[in-house]
């Protein structure tokens, strides 16, 4: 995020956070696309969603070139850094997150890019956030499918391994899948296992950096047929 593009505030005595269109240079524009675009693209995500019952923020307050979105917490990221897998709130969390993840889905939504930086804990409840990739068209059970694999390839690429919190969130996850996303992403891992292999050998120098070292634990963990 870029500095000033977010920032804390007050509305009506409820904490929110500000969300403005962010400036980026030429390469960045190149890389993401056109800010002003994917901005409105995002209100209008929000606004949509509004009275869906699901568990994304409220929209506080809205302006030609901001809107406010209210607190929902720190980030599932930040709390396992700061705590580690092991704490049992951290793995609650985790357990909560994928089964909110689960019955989105069972809803019919999809949320784009759930990167445990776009997940929130607040008074046990989950809050999905930056919807920038959230579009109507990838509501199906194939935006489910990569949903579930981006959520489980961060949550990999933090614990490094296949730990007892990742196995939770597994079992949360299957235990609220009425939609069949779980064997569905099975298959999809199936197809993508030679391309994977190939670039894990590849990068084996760098394994230890996060990114990689979420590929071999994260093949393993859509290996399991049961």
């Amino acid at each position: 995020m870029s500095a000033g593009r977010i920032e804390r505030t007050v509305v009506s005595g409820q904490a929110g956070w500000v969300k403005r269109v962010e400036r980026v240079g030429l390469r960045l524009r190149l890389q993401k696309g056109d800010p002003r675009r994917l901005f409105e693209a995002e209100r209008r995500a929000y606004l949509s969603l509004q009275d869906a019952h699901l568990p994304f923020p409220k929209v506080l307050a809205e302006g030609p070139d901001h809107f406010v979105l209210a607190d929902a917490g720190p980030t599932l990221r930040s709390l396992l850094r700061a705590s580690g897998s092991e704490a049992p709130e951290v793995r609650t969390a985790l357990v909560t997150a994928a089964t909110s993840l689960a019955r989105l889905h069972g809803a019919g939504h999809s949320h784009g890019r759930p990167n445990l930086c776009d997940i929130c804990w607040k008074d046990g409840q989950i809050t999905f956030i930056d919807l920038e990739k959230y579009r109507p068209r990838h509501n199906t059970p194939g935006g489910h499918v990569w949903d579930l694999l981006i959520f489980f390839f961060d949550l990999c690429a933090e614990t490094g391994r296949i730990d007892a919190a990742v196995l939770a969130a597994r079992d949360a996850y299957r235990a609220a899948d009425t939609k069949g996303i779980w064997p569905a992403a099975v298959r999809r891992m199936r197809l993508l296992r030679p391309a994977l292999a190939m670039l894990a050998w590849l990068t084996r120098p760098l394994r230890h950096k996060r990114d990689f070292r979420a590929i071999a634990p994260l093949m393993a963990l859509f290996a399991d047929p049961r």
